[in-house]
């Protein structure tokens, strides 16, 4: 029985779980939850997921939500290639840069994408003003970039698919038109940051990116 993954376009934490089943080549049913339909809150789904969110994976009798759960689950499935590493010192480096995108990044990220995509960026203009703490971020990921393809190791590994999806977002949303007047300077990470760029481009030259892109992105392009 195929792998069956529940997900929603734009969602990075559903577009990680389809990076990490796309480079390691796992077949799966792809089944795209529409948040303006409301299929997200639908018994059924709420019924896999309670708290009504994607993504989630179903495998035989296993129905996993939570995308580190999930990425997990799947490198103990298919451990080849591995995407947590092989040895102690990768396994903890990989796991430090996505504790460092959980605790530091998203949080930031958060308090811009939130108020552009779904409203309120008037009243909320200060709070988005925390971009300073993503481009501290952002700044760190660059250097580490300029000598490195990768961030941990010499191939792509659950470091990059977590925080990749995360930087699109928030350059995305720096772009959006009612970003603008806050001068975040975030619609265009691949131009402040060049390494970022190329890193951004080899993520997207992986067998089976296209598949994993937001369709509604695609559209809106």
């Amino acid at each position: 029985m195929a792998v069956e993954l529940y997900w929603g376009s734009g969602s990075p934490f559903a577009w990680r779980v389809m990076l990490a089943l796309e480079w390691k080549k796992i077949p799966y049913v792809s089944n795209l939850i529409s948040f303006s339909k409301g299929e997200h809150k639908a018994p059924a789904f709420v019924a896999m997921n309670p708290r009504g969110k994607v993504p989630v994976l179903k495998d035989g009798d296993v129905t996993l939500y939570e995308s580190l759960a999930i990425l997990n689950y799947l490198e103990k499935k298919q451990p080849e290639p591995a995407l947590l590493g092989r040895s102690p010192a990768e396994t903890g480096a990989i796991w430090r840069h996505i504790s460092e995108c959980v605790h530091y990044f998203a949080p930031a990220a958060s308090s811009v994408i939130v108020p552009v995509f779904f409203g309120g960026v008037g009243e909320k203009a200060e709070a988005m003003k925390a971009a300073a703490t993503l481009h501290n971020e952002l700044a760190r990921l660059e250097k580490i970039l300029e000598s490195a393809d990768w961030l941990v190791g010499d191939k792509p590994s659950g470091a990059d698919l977590w925080w990749y999806p995360e930087t699109m977002l928030v350059e995305r949303a720096g772009a959006n038109p009612a970003a603008q007047p806050l001068d975040l300077d975030l619609g265009a990470i691949a131009k402040r940051y060049p390494a970022i760029g190329r890193w951004q481009k080899r993520v997207e030259t992986q067998p089976g990116y296209e598949k994993t892109y937001p369709p509604h992105w695609k559209k809106a392009a």
